[in-house]
């Protein structure tokens, strides 16, 4: 684990892009969404999923794309979540990008259907397993041991090239990774965000949930990223504040000096 990156902030990306905003609650996490206060806070009334003016992805440092959406919901067709992933392609050299759902099937269906097609001199037609996705980090989200387990079992068919992410958050239970987080496993995780829910209206993490998602990641050598923590009655962002054991936000990209 020593060779792995500490990243410097609470945040671990630096831009985030999104084609769409809004969303529709599909679990018990949805209860609390950040994206639908946030957009409530800066006078956005309706916050069902439609198409903004933001077409052109970032080509630099570390992009979250959608955010503000689920860039795989139910509402799109999976030739839309294409879309959206071909815009990205050519930048890997430049950026990073960070792609989170909590429909994990549909995402699983657009990497394996992908392809990109280029007219030119000599028309050339890829399937995404062919174009560069070393920078291409693919996750969803569980909440606790129930969606982690039925989203889990809709990455059956993900392709074995795909860096495939976890985030934890809002953590609201334990969670057992075992078996299937380990590396002689179909599914292995290129890394594992974990972190507290925030907000005025937020729910109990206990810390031995966090314990566990850490003590799991180091056991199958995945790197881990505690974001924050439920400490003294508050949602705690201040890594000098975590007990020493938790102080780690590990990322499996390699960083340059722009995301510093």
């Amino acid at each position: 684990m020593s060779e792995l990156i500490q990243w410097p902030r609470a945040q671990y990306w630096d831009r985030p892009w999104n084609p769409m905003i809004g969303c529709k609650p599909c679990s018990p996490a949805c209860e609390n969404c950040y994206a639908k206060t946030l957009s409530a806070r800066f006078g956005v009334a309706d916050f069902s999923p439609h198409e903004t003016s933001k077409f052109r992805p970032p080509t630099s440092k570390v992009i979250f794309a959608g955010n503000m959406t689920d860039l795989f919901g139910d509402w799109l067709t999976w030739q839309d979540g294409v879309n959206f992933i071909q815009r990205t392609l050519g930048h890997s050299e430049t950026a990073t990008y960070l792609w989170c759902t909590k429909r994990p099937s549909h995402m699983c269906y657009c990497l394996t259907k992908g392809r990109v097609f280029l007219k030119g001199e000599d028309d050339c037609d890829f399937a995404f397993r062919d174009c560069e996705m070393s920078n291409q980090f693919f996750g969803f989200t569980a909440e606790n041991q129930k969606w982690f387990e039925k989203r889990i079992e809709k990455c059956i068919d993900i392709p074995d090239w795909v860096n495939l992410w976890l985030s934890l958050e809002p953590l609201l239970g334990a969670i057992d990774l075992y078996p299937i987080i380990r590396k002689d496993t179909q599914w292995s995780f290129k890394w594992v965000v974990v972190g507290c829910e925030s907000g005025p209206n937020r729910r109990p993490c206990k810390i031995e949930w966090v314990e566990s998602i850490v003590e799991q990641c180091r056991a199958a050598n995945v790197p881990v990223f505690v974001k924050q923590l439920d400490l003294n009655g508050k949602c705690e962002r201040d890594i000098t504040k975590f007990p020493k054991h938790l102080q780690i936000r590990q990322v499996p990209w390699a960083t340059k000096g722009e995301n510093k």
